[in-house]
């Protein structure tokens, strides 16, 4: 049974290769050619990788030594693919690449296709344009820990097929010439039990990736030769286009049985922390101990220089239900008076950033009124003309009102 289940997976590389889109593509591109790798700049400054063209057996080794060579640091990079498709097993070991790596995929090229010169780039000054992820594409931009397909870009699939010639026919139309590396075909129970191998290695490789599986009942809804381009809410439902990101407010207790309330913001990358507890050494009053998560794409931002800002003064922004009498949305700030910050901001031994604030009666009055509320650095950061913000909460008042109770 061993050997011939390893036949089987043997063949199922042939039968993964042959997963190639075969309609006419939606952009112009050279059809057949090797995917290639390069680093260009989006939206200002920001490296990002753009891969074009097929998935070849070759393609996961040319990525890795892509990688391997460009000396930069690639965690929380966007990999932008434009691709017809190709090999298969190419387009999942990229995948596993990618999430080995913690890279984000998107779907995007890096120029204006020549019968789309009038289009602008797809978000402001984003340097990406309309491109597209089709066959073996879609299955490797499931690598990325955050996916999205750009606006006016194309995500389809279409069924699998084998990419094998009829032995029967080659030989008798051409029983004079020598084949001796053709890939035949198997009889059909074989070749039943290899897509249906096929299948379930692909349905394995779409639940570790963290979609949900029953999207590949999408590629039914297309033959070989045609394509389903899935539209924005597909992607959504089935989590191909995803983002990882947690935001919760949650009543905890610690280990001296300390009642207080947390709120943690974050993605994959970072986690920002607030705990909220009632101080009862003499008249009781509620603390916010601020915890910001230095950790960045590049490792962690100098703390140190988030310091030296804070020290130099802490304001709060916050923003109310009720819009102002124009329209626009009512958004208030505040400096925090030095007899508001408890404990100064100090670096953790992880490395982050710490505070913690007094609420005091304003600042409580504010967050019964605000739905977001933000703690910032007073001076500007850089050149942005706008404070380093620490935390940044949508705010959850029922439970707010539940702490501001319990420290009565």
């Amino acid at each position: 049974m061993a050997g011939r289940a390893n036949g089987y997976l043997a063949g199922l590389l042939g039968v993964l290769a042959g997963w190639a889109i075969a309609a006419q593509p939606v952009h112009a591109q050279e059809v057949g050619r090797p995917m290639t790798f390069e680093w260009g700049v989006v939206y200002g400054d920001q490296p990002a990788i753009f891969a074009d063209g097929d998935f070849t057996t070759e393609t996961p080794a040319a990525f890795r030594s892509f990688l391997s060579r460009s000396g930069q640091p690639t965690r929380d990079r966007t990999v932008y693919f434009n691709s017809l498709g190709g090999d298969l097993s190419a387009g999942m070991e990229v995948g596993k690449i990618l999430r080995r790596m913690e890279l984000n995929t998107g779907v995007a090229r890096n120029a204006r296709d020549p019968a789309q010169a009038n289009l602008i780039d797809l978000d402001f000054n984003s340097r990406v344009y309309p491109g597209h992820c089709v066959s073996a594409c879609s299955l490797a931009f499931l690598g990325g820990v955050k996916r999205e397909v750009k606006p006016g870009s194309i995500y389809a699939v279409h069924q699998v097929s084998m990419n094998c010639v009829d032995k029967r026919k080659a030989l008798t139309q051409y029983p004079w010439v020598p084949m001796p590396h053709v890939n035949y075909c198997p009889d059909l129970d074989e070749a039943l039990t290899m897509l249906q191998v096929a299948n379930g290695v692909v349905v394995e490789y779409v639940r570790s990736m963290g979609v949900d599986p029953i999207f590949i009942t999408e590629m039914s809804r297309a033959g070989p030769e045609t394509i389903n381009t899935l539209p924005e809410d597909k992607l959504r439902e089935y989590r191909i286009a995803y983002e990882f990101r947690t935001e919760s407010w949650e009543f905890q207790t610690d280990s001296q049985g300390q009642f207080f309330l947390q709120y943690l913001h974050g993605d994959q990358w970072r986690r920002d922390k607030v705990e909220i507890y009632c101080n009862r050494t003499s008249a009781p009053r509620l603390y916010l101990w601020l915890v910001h998560d230095t950790n960045r794409a590049n490792g962690p931002i100098d703390g140190q220089r988030i310091i030296d800002l804070a020290s130099k003064g802490v304001s709060a922004v916050w923003q109310m239900d009720a819009q102002t009498s124009d329209g626009f949305a009512d958004v208030r700030n505040v400096s925090l008076q030095p007899y508001e910050i408890i404990e100064q901001p100090k670096l953790t031994e992880r490395g982050h950033v710490a505070l913690t604030i007094d609420l005091s009666p304003r600042f409580l009055d504010v967050l019964s009124g605000a739905n977001r509320f933000q703690i910032v650095t007073t001076q500007p950061d850089g050149n942005s003309g706008q404070g380093f913000s620490l935390i940044t909460m949508n705010l959850d008042r029922d439970k707010l009102s539940g702490i501001v109770r319990s420290c009565r």
